[in-house]
């Protein structure tokens, strides 16, 4: 067990375009769950404690998942990232150490890569760490903002971006680790004035890159950090 490293999973969403009445994360992809998968990338991490975070459903997940080892915190409303994953504050604020934020229907990311992100963070106890990939198609995801030096400025929703910004091929898919004192400081200052009038767990990025140290790791396998969202892209996995 690492102790001080703990991990967040979010699964609370109803995944309204899958257009089905079960929660997205409970959906079969080569005949286990999306988050099954994903469950298997935490455990192989041995944090000290995994929260899943649930809100659609969210019997049916407790139950499918059926870990005692695995603490659950609803999110009543969705609200977006930065709410879903304030949620955890009740069990983690005051403590010292790290938190890992992954996704319960983003089933190919692997243990191996998240590893030395993970180990790197920690052993340099770094404020943010956050994975970024370069894709062709970007569209639905935040894009990676940086100065002509190539730092890393801030992250836009793909909602709030203009029609230059949407044209950058870096994209943010919010896998991320964070010192937690620092998450829960600067996540009480996010405001949700944006056009989907959210939350953004990606504001969480600006506020400490203004003020500590963000690092970036560009992902070599971009279909690792895909998420599912509509069945279409659930039969393409499947491929």
């Amino acid at each position: 067990m690492n102790k001080n490293f703990f991990i967040g999973i979010l699964a609370a969403g109803k995944g309204a375009r899958m257009k089905s009445d079960i929660p997205k994360v409970l959906h079969t992809l080569g005949g286990k769950a999306i988050i099954d998968y994903v469950l298997e990338t935490a455990y192989k991490l041995n944090p000290e404690k995994i929260f899943t975070v649930v809100g659609f459903k969210k019997e049916l997940v407790i139950n499918h998942i059926n870990n005692p080892k695995i603490e659950y915190v609803e999110q009543k409303e969705q609200l977006g990232t930065g709410h879903a994953v304030l949620q955890l504050s009740n069990k983690l604020y005051g403590k010292s150490g790290h938190l890992l934020i992954l996704y319960g229907d983003v089933p190919n990311i692997k243990h191996s890569t998240l590893l030395p992100m993970v180990d790197e963070h920690i052993k340099k106890n770094i404020d943010a760490t956050m994975i970024t990939a370069v894709v062709e198609n970007p569209t639905g995801y935040g894009r990676i903002i940086r100065d002509n030096s190539g730092n890393l400025i801030k992250i836009i929703e793909e909602k709030d971006c203009n029609e230059s910004e949407k044209t950058i091929k870096e994209m943010n898919p919010g896998i991320y680790i964070f010192k937690i004192s620092e998450l829960f400081k600067n996540l009480e200052r996010v405001k949700s004035n944006n056009e989907s009038k959210e939350y953004y767990l990606t504001d969480v990025i600006e506020l400490i890159n203004n003020n500590g140290i963000v690092k970036t790791k560009k992902i070599d396998n971009p279909k690792e950090i895909m998420g599912i969202n509509t069945i279409k892209q659930l039969e393409s996995f499947e491929e």
